[in-house]
């Protein structure tokens, strides 16, 4: 039975998705993406003289990264059928961790790798809890939120700690030969979860295991289904975590109560760039077109000064419209 299994998920179709990817886009895939970014980017330039300029250009990259580092690995926890709605309060936890360790003398990289191994022991609850014990990943997500955002704010004693090293306001701040190193470590991030999914053995048992309920099928084919879904949560929360360092050195302070509702902005962005709600079916490049359309829109909000209610109501739009359209297109492949 083994043997019959194993063309299923086999080296074949590690050698074949790429492949389907580049000629998805070719062929149109993301024509809709595409041609709502041009789209809003025409309007913007017409109705700000600002949008254009360079200056603006590099503000989006800088500011859609945060976002663009944990949407990486959430595509590939959402191709998985997994859920982390709690990859927003690791980012503040991990920011507040070097804010706070800083502010008492600890060395830089101590205080990088103390954040990243809080954030990693929360991706192992998470993972442990939904994979090992059964326990519905939206409520164990949604707990892990809250307690950790409670944590952040024991961490920083309820104050905002400001942030002035050097090192780590240049992962949030610094250049490399014009481009903003947020935006560098964004396409890294994006890069590597485009690696994984498609040539390596853990990506072909992420979209299986998303493939039916439960994972059913795949536990049949013999995938580990539990230690990869462990696998994912951490890597969420790790992703998380680098995102929260970036944060505290973009914003130059450690806030506990930063980046409230951010998950919803990372979760809008990857359903807009067609990865599945149910899972099984999802990439990166989609995602990075999600991710970059709503950086956009909210900067054309910023710039037209609409204020923070209109931010508000287009992320919510966003979020709607994202699993509404993820819902008809589910539906119409499973009648196809």
């Amino acid at each position: 039975m083994t043997e019959s299994v194993k063309p299923l998920a086999g080296t074949s179709l590690s050698e074949r998705l790429p492949r389907r990817r580049l000629a998805g886009v070719i062929n149109g895939q993301y024509a809709g993406l595409v041609g709502a970014i041009v789209v809003v980017s025409v309007a913007m330039t017409q109705l700000s003289p600002f949008f254009l300029r360079t200056q603006n250009l590099l503000n989006i990259g800088s500011a859609i990264s945060f976002t663009g580092i944990v949407a990486s690995i959430t595509t590939a926890v959402l191709i998985s059928g997994g859920l982390d709605l709690s990859i927003a309060a690791v980012m503040a936890l991990s920011g507040t961790i070097v804010a706070t360790s800083l502010e008492n003398g600890v060395p830089v990289a101590v205080a990088i790798a103390l954040a990243l191994l809080a954030s990693v022991a929360v991706g192992a609850v998470n993972g442990s809890l939904i994979s090992y014990v059964g326990i519905n990943a939206f409520v164990i997500t949604v707990g892990t939120q809250f307690a950790v955002r409670g944590l952040a704010f024991r961490v920083t004693d309820g104050r905002v700690i400001r942030v002035s090293n050097d090192t780590i306001r240049y992962l949030g701040q610094g250049r490399v030969a014009g481009i903003p190193v947020p935006l560098l470590i964004m396409l890294v991030a994006f890069a590597i979860v485009w690696w994984l999914l498609h040539a390596t053995v853990w990506g072909r048992h992420w979209y299986a295991i998303g493939g039916t309920p439960g994972g059913a099928m795949a536990r049949l084919a013999g995938i580990p289904v539990r230690f990869r879904q462990l696998q994912l949560y951490v890597l969420s929360a790790l992703a998380a975590g680098v995102g929260g360092i970036v944060v505290a050195g973009y914003t130059t302070v450690g806030d506990a109560n930063s980046l409230t509702g951010l998950e919803l902005s990372i979760l809008a962005g990857v359903i807009l760039g067609g990865t599945a709600l149910t899972g099984g079916r999802g990439n990166v490049v989609g995602t990075m077109l999600g991710v970059l359309l709503i950086g956009i829109i909210s900067n054309g909000i910023q710039l037209l000064n609409l204020g923070v209610s209109t931010q508000y109501l287009f992320l919510g739009s966003a979020l709607l419209l994202a699993v509404v359209y993820d819902h008809l297109r589910t539906n119409g492949v499973a009648r196809a």
